[in-house]
């Protein structure tokens, strides 16, 4: 049975959540307001990346979120744009991925020189 994914706007407020019965979730949820939805067989790895990626907004015990417009704009792209199949944030970003990126390049010139390199120049020493 198909169920929908959903973000309401009440106030400053967003509600993130799945229901089977949209309409009677949106009567519930008054006077919030409908920002985007997403008609799914599989809510539930949506919502977990959902809730996942903004649960440093979320209001303790509750569904809420206080998000900034760029977090509403993602949130609304993704579920208007079909749930996208990108549930996965990648593992490394920002300063680890340079720290990363840094450490494997000395780890690779290190193997290169040792086992390339320095053979072939040992022939002529």
């Amino acid at each position: 049975m198909a169920s929908y994914v959903y973000l309401i706007q009440n106030g400053d407020l967003f509600n993130i959540g799945f229901t089977n019965n949209l309409e009677r979730t949106r009567i519930d949820l008054r006077p919030g307001e409908l920002v985007a939805f997403l008609i799914t067989e599989q809510p539930e790895p949506l919502i977990k990346n959902l809730r996942k990626t903004y649960v440093d907004n979320r209001l303790p015990g509750s569904d809420y979120y206080r998000l900034a417009n760029s977090q509403v704009k993602e949130c609304r792209s993704l579920l208007e744009g079909g749930g996208s199949n990108n549930y996965f944030q990648p593992f490394l970003k920002g300063p680890s991925l340079f720290i990363f990126f840094i450490i494997s390049w000395f780890t690779l010139t290190y193997i290169i020189i040792e086992f390339a390199v320095d053979p072939i120049l040992g022939r002529f020493s």
